[in-house]
């Protein structure tokens, strides 16, 4: 049995900065559109209304309709990794900031049963539009402490919110399968912040730069739609996620630039969880 614990004090935190034991292999992004799961149905309004009852937002009845749920994107994600019969992952996560369409299925339990070997299985969402970077660094861990060779991160977006939310609403369905190895692959290396401010995002973005890249580099950089561009100070490109999309947008361009001769560096803020994520992928 696996157990969780509170964040350690800020004193004993790990070091910033963590090599991954596993790389990224293969990055596949793919959007969805309508869906043919149904929300509107007695138990679904039943289910929202109590949902919504204790927090004061109001249940959105014309959305109640059909939507793409986690389990739907992750079906068709595993078959786009096109996963031969030896390459058996004994991890896999699903990383997301917006919840799941239906309660009634869940994408962790398709996914334990799907993959071969009966693989360590869960999901994720605590550190909002982070969650990716959280979900890399968990696999590198327990990949160090179990030796694991193969791990498999799903990061999935939808967009019918069937309640009330503050701020904008997801424009879109994607997801992006994140294949990693510990041989033949992309090196990776992470960072997770955790209590950045605003107004301490300028210099953090500045920290995860100097972390991630030499000095004069000209390195691909790529934010998510969290970042504001002008706050990366870097002498190379720069490319921006697109909005709408929390989690998947800036995975979607790793995803389009291909495996990378040389290091791509992600970066993404949360400014309602104060959470920074930062990566490498590639030799650096």
């Amino acid at each position: 049995m696996y157990r969780t614990a509170a964040p350690v004090p800020e004193a004993t935190r790990r070091p910033r900065l963590v090599e991954s034991p596993l790389g990224v292999a293969r990055v596949v992004h793919r959007k969805f559109d309508g869906g043919d799961r149904r929300i509107d149905d007695e138990f679904s309004q039943r289910h929202f209304a109590d949902l919504t009852r204790g927090y004061g937002v109001a249940v959105r009845p014309e959305v109640l309709g059909a939507g793409t749920t986690f389990t739907a994107m992750a079906q068709v994600l595993l078959r786009e990794l096109e996963l031969g019969e030896d390459d058996l992952v004994d991890l896999a996560m699903v990383a997301h900031s917006t919840p799941d369409l239906d309660c009634r299925l869940s994408a962790a339990t398709f996914l334990s049963e799907a993959l071969p070997n009966g693989p360590l299985v869960f999901a994720l969402s605590d550190s909002g539009t982070c969650a990716p970077f959280t979900a890399l660094e968990l696999a590198g861990d327990y990949a160090r402490r179990h030796g694991y060779h193969r791990a498999l991160v799903l990061v999935l977006d939808q967009s019918t919110l069937p309640y009330q939310i503050e701020g904008e609403a997801p424009q879109g369905n994607a997801g992006v399968a994140i294949l990693l190895e510990d041989t033949g692959s992309a090196p990776l290396a992470i960072a997770h912040e955790v209590g950045v401010r605003e107004a301490d995002l300028p210099g953090a973005i500045d920290a995860a730069l100097g972390a991630l890249t030499r000095p004069g580099s000209t390195t691909t950089v790529i934010v998510g739609a969290g970042v504001d561009p002008a706050l990366v100070r870097h002498d190379g490109p720069v490319l921006v996620g697109g909005a709408g999309y929390p989690c998947t947008s800036a995975w979607s361009l790793l995803a389009a630039h291909g495996a990378p001769d040389e290091p791509v560096v992600l970066i993404d803020h949360d400014p309602t969880t104060g959470d920074l994520g930062s990566c490498a992928v590639g030799p650096r």
